[in-house]
């Protein structure tokens, strides 16, 4: 009887042990990672984890055109990009998808009428 209870015990560490583990690994996935719009072609990408994250940037039909680590933060200014739908994907080192952002660049050609007196 008590060696029953002990390789419960000891089965039930086990698990226990397992489920923490992927715990911490499913916390991995939600790091906190925020990417904020701060202009009208800029976003600010921050990252309060410590571990090694990259930006990922698509066009519209899926390339890539640019890779960038992230330490803690870093601004993004996509003045220099033609007009199009794009794609940042915040990836951690495990090549895991933490966050991502589509967006789309239009150039607006406006035309007022203004009354002169």
């Amino acid at each position: 009887m008590k060696n029953f209870i002990t390789k419960n015990a000891l089965a039930a560490f086990v698990v226990a042990a397992i489920l923490s583990v992927s715990s911490a690994n499913a916390a991995e996935f939600a790091l906190p990672v925020s990417i904020d719009q701060v202009g009208k072609l800029k976003f600010l990408v921050s990252s309060e984890n410590n571990s090694p994250l990259f930006v990922v940037i698509y066009d519209e039909d899926n390339n890539q055109i640019s890779r960038e680590s992230l330490s803690a933060k870093k601004l993004f200014n996509f003045s220099n990009l033609n007009d199009g739908l794009y794609k940042m994907v915040i990836l951690d080192s495990r090549k895991n998808i933490i966050k991502s952002k589509t967006f789309n660049i239009l150039t607006e050609t406006r035309r007022d009428l203004i009354a002169i007196q």
